[in-house]
């Protein structure tokens, strides 16, 4: 099966994102890697009327420390999480289950935010992100918040 119509936009900014976010509500999903959202359209489990392509959000792809935190972009994906040398010295347990993801197309395609996002019961990073106390930020029309 194929998904239904949607339109599809892909913002620059985080900005961009929040005010499609803001403009088009529940009738939108994000899509970054797109590995869990995209056979969910194919069966028409999902049935989104806008997709928000955020690949071109330069500043969601990252890793880096800042002070004595670990920084890891929504956008960054699996392989990179499992192969970053940051990673591997700040927090060995998230690169060591990037690593176990799926098989190696899964991973350089799929993201860490969203497997968070998506919280797939088998999947390995919402059990990681609790076990290592981790700090998700989330953006909106209305802020940012730390969950």
């Amino acid at each position: 099966m194929k998904p239904s119509r949607f339109d599809y936009f892909a913002p620059a900014t985080i900005d961009e994102c929040t005010e499609l976010l803001a403009t088009y509500g529940d009738d939108a999903k994000v899509l970054a890697g797109g590995q869990s959202l995209v056979p969910l359209m194919n069966l028409r489990l999902a049935v989104p009327e806008v997709l928000i392509d955020v690949n071109r959000v330069d500043e969601l792809e990252s890793v880096r420390v800042d002070g004595d935190q670990l920084v890891i972009g929504a956008t960054t994906r699996h392989h990179e999480v499992a192969t970053s040398e940051l990673i591997r010295e700040g927090a060995p347990m998230l690169s060591e289950a990037a690593g176990h993801i799926g098989y190696p197309a899964i991973r350089v395609r799929g993201t860490i935010g969203g497997s968070i996002a998506h919280a797939d019961p088998v999947a390995e990073m919402p059990c990681v992100a609790v076990a290592l106390d981790a700090e998700l930020v989330a953006v909106s029309s209305r802020g940012r918040r730390s969950i």
